[in-house]
């Protein structure tokens, strides 16, 4: 090949580009369709009502045990630390949880009603600050400890 027809080659591919574009794109949103059907596929999970939840003494107890181990373990964890917030956010959930509990909730309610206190490390940040699938991950660990 030589330079001459690799430039009037270059000159073609210009002209076609609107085409090139619109390849691209189409490729790019199949991806993007396949992508959603498989990238987000959960397994099924029980609805919270249908969990066998531990009675609210039992919860409000196991709670309160976790608070007191958690606020024994902060003295020792750096101030602004992952961990140290991770901590935080921890007894603020459980706390609320009680709180909530204490109010007349069910615990799948109170487990619900209490994501704003994690989420703001008890009210003490902004409601943005801890990010969804860390909010998630506490929510589903709680529940599998709370449950039978």
């Amino acid at each position: 090949m030589s330079f001459k027809n690799f430039v009037n080659m270059n000159n073609n591919n210009k002209r076609r580009t609107p085409g090139g574009i619109l390849l691209t794109t189409l490729f790019l949103l199949g991806f993007l369709c396949f992508m959603s059907n498989t990238g987000y596929a959960q397994t099924l999970q029980a609805p919270p009502s249908a969990l066998h939840w531990k009675s609210t003494e039992d919860v409000s107890s196991i709670l309160k045990a976790q608070v007191t181990v958690l606020n024994q373990q902060i003295p020792g964890i750096a101030e602004g630390t992952p961990l140290y917030d991770n901590t935080l956010r921890r007894v603020a959930y459980f706390k609320s949880i009680i709180l909530e509990i204490s109010k007349g909730a069910t615990v799948a309610q109170a487990l619900d009603l209490s994501i704003p206190a994690a989420a703001t490390l008890g009210f003490e940040k902004e409601a943005s600050y801890t990010p969804k699938i860390i909010l998630k991950a506490l929510h589903t660990e709680t529940r599998v400890m709370l449950t039978n």
